[in-house]
């Protein structure tokens, strides 16, 4: 079995006792999450992948007859093997098109045969059709790996907190517009972070910010931001300078929302990313 970044569901990996059928079956929920971690990593999960279905058992007596039936229906035969841990696993495949509700389905019907022969369904993995290659995916889709640190600057508590999956970005010369927002805050005199009730507001500032560009069709991503003394930076990149000013200086002129300046810089180096990393 050769999968190139394979998305696994085995419910034995996890530890789970395979004598509870009940207590270890795969929730709807669980494959929901498992389809929205794929879709946020950029996956396409509307296309046809190959889907590998595992039993397992203290014994492989009825695997064969396990797998004609699913022969019927269209399923593969790969492989019969043993665990190290003395089990038999049976694992079949079938390319096909899923979706969270789909593959919930096709899961009650396995489990139900895993019945009928006495041995358990323990899941499923998920790769590209053509097992030497990685699942298609969309390289502009940033997943959500914010990190954060604090540390000591000029003697005050100094607030980091970005995405470190950038790094991984692979159109970093494209997107190499930085747009910094700087807007001050009320804060508490001892620490100089924000007052109660103040990182809420601050928060939706951001976000109104990246809907304004969004909506715009203005290309962007979140990257970090600092929180020190009385002021909150937070830095943008897109891949269009002129129309990101263009909305910005709209923002600024309508009053609409707190206070800011903004400034946006060309660095095909990241090396503002860069920097962030290193306090990281």
């Amino acid at each position: 079995m050769k999968k190139i970044m394979m998305w696994t569901f085995l419910l034995a990996i996890f530890g789970c006792c395979n004598a509870n059928l009940e207590s270890t079956k795969i929730s709807l929920e669980e494959i929901e999450e498992m389809f929205s971690n794929m879709e946020a990593n950029g996956v396409y999960t509307d296309t046809t992948l190959l889907w590998g279905y595992f039993f397992t058992s203290n014994k492989k007596d009825d695997f064969e007859k396990v797998a004609n039936e699913l022969k019927n229906k269209g399923f593969e035969f790969v492989d019969i093997f043993q665990a190290d841990d003395k089990s038999y696993w049976l694992h079949l495949e079938r390319k096909e098109i899923h979706n969270a509700k789909s593959l919930y389905e096709l899961d009650e019907e396995l489990y139900e045969i895993a019945g009928k022969y006495k041995i358990t369904y323990d899941g499923f993995d998920v790769g590209n059709v053509d097992e030497d290659r990685p699942l298609e995916r969309d390289t502009y889709v940033v997943p959500e790996e914010f990190k954060t640190v604090d540390h000591q600057k000029d003697s005050f508590p100094c607030l980091l907190i970005g995405n470190t999956a950038f790094d991984r970005f692979p159109h970093k010369e494209e997107f190499c517009y930085f747009i910094k927002v700087t807007t001050p805050y009320n804060m508490d005199e001892e620490s100089m972070l924000p007052v109660q009730g103040e990182l809420d507001e601050l928060d939706k500032f951001e976000l109104f910010f990246e809907n304004n560009l969004t909506q715009k069709n203005i290309k962007n991503y979140y990257v970090f931001r600092d929180t020190h003394k009385g002021i909150r930076n937070f830095y943008i990149v897109t891949n269009d300078k002129v129309g990101a000013k263009e909305v910005i200086d709209n923002l600024s002129q309508s009053g609409e929302q707190r206070p800011f300046e903004f400034e946006i810089s060309t660095d095909k180096e990241w090396s503002l990313y860069n920097a962030f990393r290193e306090k990281i």
